[in-house]
């Protein structure tokens, strides 16, 4: 069931990945990756409690299907440009994963305006996204340790998925459509 609760452990989480964002856009332009990398990891750590604990306490609430999509939207853009600026990932692989973010977002968002209607976030969705996540903080991790970029085979992968995963949303919103007219 579906709260109407605002104040809620989830949200409470959701709403420090939000606050966070900010100062990994300071460390990405100061050039602290070390910063900016453990910056990522707890966005990640808080990103994954919430989610466990609004299912095992039921603790979903409106709020929080709105606030937890927004709270990743935010980070994985925040993450590309920042990215982008400082080139530190293959421009093609950025353009399929920000294209992909930016019409799921803008989908979510005109559902949830125009009608209403939140959209929970899909399985592929959110694997999609956690991807995307771990390869942005291996390539912060390989800048800290010398470690070796990723390849393009795993680029590819992850752009991959993000297409099949903006297929799937876009394959929802037709059946929500089409049950809704």
């Amino acid at each position: 069931m579906v709260s109407e609760k605002i104040i809620t452990i989830p949200n409470i989480l959701s709403s420090i990945r939000v606050l966070l964002v900010p100062f990994f856009i300071f460390s990405m332009n100061m050039k602290d990756y070390s910063m900016a990398l453990k910056i990522l990891i707890l966005a990640g750590l808080t990103d994954s409690l919430d989610g466990i604990i609004a299912r095992k306490f039921n603790q979903i609430s409106k709020v929080g299907i709105f606030l937890d999509p927004l709270a990743d939207k935010l980070l994985v853009i925040s993450i590309m440009a920042t990215f982008y600026i400082n080139k530190l990932v293959p421009e093609w692989f950025l353009l399929i994963v920000f294209t992909r973010d930016v019409l799921v977002a803008l989908g979510w968002s005109e559902a949830y305006f125009r009608r209403r209607k939140l959209m929970k976030p899909l399985f592929l969705g959110k694997l999609c996204n956690a991807s995307q996540v771990i390869i942005f903080s291996y390539v912060l991790l390989a800048l800290n340790l010398n470690l070796p970029k990723p390849s393009n085979f795993i680029y590819f992968l992850v752009s991959s998925l993000s297409i099949i995963s903006f297929l799937q949303y876009s394959l929802e919103r037709l059946i929500n459509e089409n049950q809704r007219g």
